[in-house]
């Protein structure tokens, strides 16, 4: 468990690694829906050119378990609950503790499908 709780700090703690993870989530919820093969968009550069193979699987490994991390439970439900009684900088480090408990929801997942 301790590993688990290094390895989110140090996702949290490297402004790139949470700007690849912003940017797999934004892309994860943006996707259009994907044309039918059988007609493909004119001048569209191939996407497995583009985008290596272990990449992509990676990332539809991903797409379940970023679809679930918005989900909220008792526990954020309750911190959401109490947002408006606190002060600025209180708001902001509760946003942050949820943040970070929606990540440690994450992390058995993650290992569960095999990418930790």
């Amino acid at each position: 468990m301790d590993d688990l709780a290094g390895k989110i700090s140090e996702i949290l703690n490297n402004p790139e690694s949470l700007e690849k993870i912003k940017g797999l989530s934004g892309l994860l919820g943006q996707l259009p829906p994907a044309p039918k093969p059988e007609e493909p968009p004119p001048n569209s550069p191939d996407l497995n050119a583009l985008i290596p193979t272990d990449t992509l699987q990676t990332v539809m490994k991903l797409a379940p378990l970023f679809s679930s991390l918005k989900q909220d439970d008792d526990s954020t439900r309750l911190l959401h609950a109490l947002r408006p009684l606190l002060g600025n900088e209180r708001q902001r480090r509760l946003d942050e503790s949820i943040k970070m408990m929606q990540m440690i929801r994450l992390l058995p997942l993650l290992k569960k499908s095999g990418i930790l």
